[in-house]
């Protein structure tokens, strides 16, 4: 059995955007039997030697698949869609578009996305607001390239949910403290489209219950 580490507990600006969020919602998707090893923030469960040696930059989230371990969210979301035969084609050519669209997600659309919520959230001060106009301005790039990539399809590959949707749609939630998402109109109908698969609703339901005790 997969034995998933997540947040048990975690500072409440970020409740709703981390990345566990990314595996549970994989792992509900392709139906794989998982346990769940919560994990406290403030306590400094993420330094603690055990978890360390599965994560080495003691970082949630993590896997530990009957021995074997892996960190970051997108490698593990995209093994456990290969683990499960499902979320991704079988076609080679279009698993290394999905993994491009993953790539796309967290190495192209996150990191301006990052740094305007550690600014709105984490940084009131003068230094911060001055880079924010700068930022913004990336974020919106980022936005209306997406935007238009969803003019003619409902999902990155095309008609079907698939693995970068569940990287992009949780992507998305670090500026819906924002009014970005209204201005793109496209990724705004797709991120909702996401949000109403059951998957993400049982996983969601399940992640605030579990770190609101």
């Amino acid at each position: 059995m997969i034995t998933a580490y997540v947040f048990g507990q975690i500072i409440k600006p970020v409740i709703g955007v981390t990345r566990d969020l990314r595996i549970l919602w994989a792992l509900e998707e392709t139906g794989l039997p998982y346990r769940l090893q919560a994990l406290n923030f403030v306590r400094g469960d993420l330094r603690a030697p055990d978890y360390v040696r599965v994560s080495p930059f003691a970082c949630v989230p993590a896997i530990d698949d009957d021995g074997f371990t892996l960190f970051e969210s997108a490698a593990i979301v995209l093994y456990l869609a290969g683990k499960s035969g499902t979320l991704l084609s079988a076609d080679a050519r279009s698993r290394t578009l999905a993994t491009q669209w993953a790539f796309a997600a967290v190495n192209t659309v996150e990191p301006a996305m990052i740094q305007l919520f550690a600014i709105d959230k984490f940084s009131p001060n003068p230094s911060a607001e001055a880079r924010r106009p700068s930022v913004i301005e990336t974020v919106q790039k980022r936005l209306n390239s997406l935007d238009t990539e969803l003019t003619a399809r409902p999902f990155l590959m095309g008609n079907e949910f698939s693995a970068p949707d569940i990287l992009m749609a949780t992507v998305l939630r670090i500026v819906q403290h924002t009014e970005l998402l209204d201005a793109v109109p496209n990724v705004a109908a797709y991120k909702a489209r996401c949000e109403d698969r059951p998957a993400w609703r049982k996983v969601f339901s399940a992640y605030e219950e579990r770190l609101a005790a």
